[in-house]
């Protein structure tokens, strides 16, 4: 069996709480900060379970700016300093790129995963999107593995590096900015 056949079983099996269909009528606030490196920590303290953090992030909600961990009785805002996921680790399979996430969760780039470019720090860097209008950043060493990828390919008449996944053609980095 292929293994990009294989991943996508395993994304296909790994299901998510309905959060888009609760609507709670409790609204409150929890003391939990995910940083920019996306690390959780509750009252201050680091969060060093990881399947806690997991559930954390099965539940969480973007609304109005806000992040939100849901469940049908409640909704209770939370604080971010950038996004909630950064993507750890990238594999080129079979043409595709696939993401895993902080929170161990993997995602096919292309149109239901799209990316796009964002300021951060004053740099343009490649986000992912994750489910609903929920995000990750792509760190650092990712980065640079996908600017080398696209250098690789790049026509001295083109101001961005681009990359395909499948079909599904991306931005990397803009040289003019």
């Amino acid at each position: 069996m292929d293994r990009l056949k294989i991943i996508a079983e395993q994304i296909e099996k790994h299901t998510q709480p309905p959060v888009h269909r609760w609507k709670p009528e409790v609204v409150g606030e929890i003391d939990i900060r995910i940083d920019a490196k996306g690390f959780w920590y509750h009252e201050g303290d680091l969060i060093k379970r990881e399947p806690l953090v997991q559930l954390f992030a099965s539940i969480l909600w973007f609304e109005d700016g806000n992040y939100y961990l849901v469940t049908p009785a409640e909704k209770l805002a939370i604080e971010v300093a950038d996004t909630a996921y950064i993507i750890h680790q990238m594999e080129y399979v079979d043409s595709t790129w696939v993401a895993t996430t902080n929170t161990h969760e993997q995602f096919m780039i292309g149109q239901d995963n799209p990316v796009e470019l964002r300021k951060y720090q004053g740099q343009w860097i490649p986000y992912l999107r994750v489910r609903y209008d929920l995000w990750a950043r792509v760190n650092r060493s990712i980065y640079y593995q996908w600017v080398t990828e696209a250098m690789k390919n790049k026509t001295d008449s083109v101001n961005q590096l681009l990359l395909s996944s499948g079909d599904y053609e991306f931005e990397v980095a803009r040289l003019d900015d």
